[in-house]
């Protein structure tokens, strides 16, 4: 078979280009120690302009860089060019490693041997290597109100399994409360090109005193495989602390990223005098410590016996901070038929996520309460009368008749008069009764009206004296419709209808303001609070001299 001369040089063109074609590879070293990095020289004399394929250095190694050089040489005549890509990596991990094969164009380049020792043998380490064991310690963030919390997390980044006697000191401080949260973690990351292992450890930290405030340095000591201590230790952290947004000597400072409260008593009804039931309250704050949570029963009640069976704190540690549960048992006994109230329950508290005051709430709830019917007792008492009497036998029949029809007669009619007197007797007694019942009923519910009025006017007090506007103008409604007996009553100005009071007014005018408007100014419920204790004083002064009047009129009809 003969070969066309064209085609017999366009195949030894081609030979001679592949075999002059060929990649070479070279290491600057073929032993470094761990987190050190080294140069990979790639070169070429392919005259087209593809890139190397790196993708295969990727498990084994982090690229830095990577740097093209065009070198051209004259030789009888004719132009050699080559290309040459410098690379800089860094191997992940220690152990035998292989620099792989890599793809230039058409052409593969062969694979080359490399050994990396461990990071912590290297006596002198240079300046661009990473270190094997470093100590990280940071806060989530740098100011905080009083009782606020803080996350200081310390982690160890390491190369190589940390030691047995690896020891590590906890944060200290003097002005503030420190709980470790959760278990110590661990996890991988790469830094700077060098896949560490991260120990981390985390703590919440709580201020207890305004100003500057110094978490102590944490220690970090270790003995290295090759015999050399390691001692590592962090700078102090500062925490600047600030003081609380509001202050009353009746206000609560709780500042969380959460508030709930929750209780387990659903609508009662016709709860017997004298039968106990349970009431079980909790509340849940994050980013608080347990004992920061404030009571939530309210053990006073005249219509009900209300203890407080027990008292449960809870904490649970989680990589966010504290979650912290409070949970009060209650035993409740109604006293007196009716209504008992049991007033509403209102937590202020200040969100550190928004920066603006909350108030966490459950309802006032009416428990409607009855006697408990006895059991009817009836006795039957069955009287067995036997007798037989003899009686003498009558000298004269007639006599003896007219007796006994005149002795009929007379019991008849001292029946009759004994049957009227006892009719009318009866029935005074029963008007009597029905009058009594009546009065009864009617104190009843006088009784009950003014026991929630002092309920509902408790959680007025409490709003006012938190200055919360939003919160009195609830309970302010609420209080209205007890102490004007009217449930129709549902705005405030219903309620300046209704006192018809000028300071008052001007006082709820101030309150919807703030409500309403975006003043930066707080509002006090002091004086609001005043206004309606001197409506309440006039309101019972009234009701006493109408007292007095009816029982001068009882005495004199």
């Amino acid at each position: 078979m003969l070969i066309h001369p064209t085609k017999l040089l366009s195949v030894l063109f081609f030979v001679s280009f592949s075999i002059h074609a060929a990649v070479t590879v070279k290491l600057d070293q073929s032993t470094i120690y761990q987190g050190e990095k080294l140069t990979l020289t790639i070169e070429t004399d392919q005259t087209n302009q593809d890139r190397p394929d790196l993708g295969a250095l990727q498990k084994d190694y982090v690229v830095l860089s990577t740097k093209k050089v065009t070198l051209s040489s004259h030789s009888t005549n004719t132009v050699i060019t080559k290309n040459r890509w410098i690379l800089s990596l860094r191997p992940i991990g220690d152990g035998e490693k292989i620099i792989p094969a890599i793809k230039v164009g058409t052409e593969i380049s062969p694979e080359v041997s490399l050994f990396v020792l461990p990071a912590e043998q290297n006596p002198h380490p240079s300046e661009g290597a990473l270190r094997p064991i470093y100590l990280d310690v940071k806060l989530d963030k740098d100011e905080t109100y009083i009782n606020g919390q803080v996350i200081l997390s310390a982690r160890i980044f390491h190369l190589s399994p940390l030691p047995d006697n690896m020891n590590l000191s906890q944060p200290e401080s003097i002005d503030a409360l420190i709980k470790p949260l959760e278990e110590q973690k661990k996890y991988s990351t790469v830094v700077s090109g060098q896949r560490y292992t991260v120990t981390e450890n985390n703590y919440a930290i709580f201020p207890r005193e305004e100003g500057n405030i110094e978490i102590s340095p944490l220690f970090l000591s270790a003995t290295l495989t090759n015999g050399n201590l390691l001692e590592l230790n962090s700078p102090p952290q500062i925490i600047s602390v600030l003081p609380p947004t509001y202050s009353s000597s009746n206000t609560l400072w709780l500042p969380a990223e959460s508030v709930h409260i929750e209780d387990n008593l659903p609508d009662l009804n016709h709860i017997a005098v004298g039968d106990s039931f349970t009431r079980i309250i909790s509340m849940e704050a994050e980013g608080l410590p347990a004992s920061a949570l404030p009571s939530l029963s309210v053990l006073q009640n005249e219509l009900a016996d209300i203890k407080l069976l027990n008292v449960v704190l809870e904490e649970q540690m989680t990589e966010r901070g504290v979650i912290s549960q409070r949970t009060e048992e209650l035993i409740i006994t109604p006293l007196e038929a009716g209504e008992v109230t049991l007033p509403a329950i209102d937590i202020p508290w200040w969100n550190t996520q928004t920066d603006q005051g909350q108030t966490a709430s459950l309802a006032s709830k009416v428990i409607a309460t009855s006697l408990q019917a006895k059991p009817k007792v009836s006795n039957k008492l069955q009287r067995s009368d036997s007798s037989d009497n003899k009686g003498d036998r009558p000298k004269d029949t007639s006599e003896l008749l007219i007796w006994l029809l005149t002795a009929i007669s007379i019991v008849s009619v001292l029946g009759w008069i004994y049957s009227f007197n006892k009719l009318r007797l009866l029935q005074n007694i029963s008007k009597e009764n029905e009058e009594q019942l009546a009065q009864e009923q009617t104190m009843r519910k006088q009784v009950a009206t003014e026991i929630a009025e002092r309920n509902t006017f408790q959680a007025l007090s409490m709003a006012c004296n938190q200055n919360n506007p939003a919160i009195t103008q609830l309970r302010l409604i609420e209080w209205a419709q007890s102490f004007w007996n009217d449930p129709l009553l549902l705005s405030l100005e219903q309620v300046c209808e209704n006192a018809k009071n000028q300071t008052l007014n001007f006082l709820i005018v101030d309150l919807e303001q703030h409500l309403y408007s975006e003043s930066p100014e707080l509002w006090r419920g002091d004086l609001l609070l005043d206004a309606i204790d001197k409506l309440r004083k006039r309101q019972q002064k009234r009701l006493d001299m109408q007292a007095g009047d009816n029982h001068l009129s009882y005495q004199n009809p």
